[in-house]
């Protein structure tokens, strides 16, 4: 008999490829209902390592609002190290976008240094 809108989760699932996978970038891990940290996963048991990493290293769960950040902005680069605990999302916040403003900066200054190369050897040319 087969029960319809039931399904087999974690590694009862016949599909179970060790319960790591990729969602935007990040690695999500999958956590039994029994683990201490399974109040931080998602509805599906999954929760981003980078979290997980860091509450294993403090050794309690993270509060919603706490944000860990990539300190190389390497999404999938987990290694403690390379993590940062945020109080709030606000701080991630303005660090992305100096960040990002920093890198629009640099695209613009090579892109003069270009313009001024380019300028100076066709100078070259003509004298």
């Amino acid at each position: 008999m087969k029960l319809v809108g039931q399904r087999k989760r974690g590694p009862a699932n016949v599909r179970w490829k060790g319960g790591k996978s990729r969602c935007h970038g990040y690695i999500i891990v999958w956590l039994a209902p029994t683990d201490f940290f399974y109040s931080m996963a998602d509805n599906n048991g999954y929760v981003r390592e980078h979290r997980l990493v860091m509450a294993k290293h403090l050794s309690r769960c993270l509060l919603p609002w706490e944000v860990v950040h990539h300190k190389n902005g390497l999404r999938d680069d987990n290694r403690l190290e390379n993590l940062e605990l945020l109080p709030h999302g606000r701080f991630h916040l303005v660090d992305a976008r100096v960040k990002a403003y920093i890198a629009k900066l640099e695209d613009k200054i090579r892109e003069l240094g270009k313009l001024i190369t380019d300028y100076e050897e066709k100078e070259a040319k003509d004298a």
